[in-house]
């Protein structure tokens, strides 16, 4: 008995050596964090040293509706690949009232030296009031 309990110890030891090894660990490298704002607003999030991945999770809420019917807040992201210069529009998010977040994650390799932007446009005349959050992990190999 005191056989099997000694095996069964080292094979739970063994066991957690093997997976205790370190997973690569993701980085936050930027954030944004914006409330009450109405209107445009955006700015550079980050401007890599290295060329590399990166996650963008973008959260947008509308906390105040502005009553028009069909208006929405348009968030979009711009970055730089080796291809040139990359804009993505992500859906609008009504904000006629106040209502759940809306989140979006997405991944660009961005190269070193150019700013990744970002940018929330609410639709004309709208005065709805809103939050935004951003966080810009990197995720990925950085080239040299």
């Amino acid at each position: 008995m005191k056989r099997a309990c000694f095996i069964a110890v080292i094979a739970v030891v063994l066991a957690g050596t093997c997976f205790a090894q370190s997973p690569r660990q993701v980085v936050v490298v930027a954030d944004v964090a914006r409330t009450n704002r109405t209107g445009n607003t955006g700015g550079i999030l980050f401007t890599p040293t290295l060329t590399g991945m990166f996650r963008v999770n973008f959260y947008v809420q509308c906390t105040s509706g502005s009553g028009l019917g069909g208006t929405v807040l348009s968030p979009n992201l711009s970055w730089s690949d080796d291809i040139g210069t990359e804009t993505q529009v992500f859906p609008g998010v009504g904000d006629t009232s106040s209502g759940p977040p809306a989140t979006f994650v997405f991944i660009v390799k961005a190269l070193a030296g150019t700013p990744i932007a970002w940018n929330v446009e609410p639709s004309f005349n709208d005065k709805s009031r809103y939050e935004v959050y951003l966080a810009l992990e990197a995720i990925g190999p950085t080239v040299q």
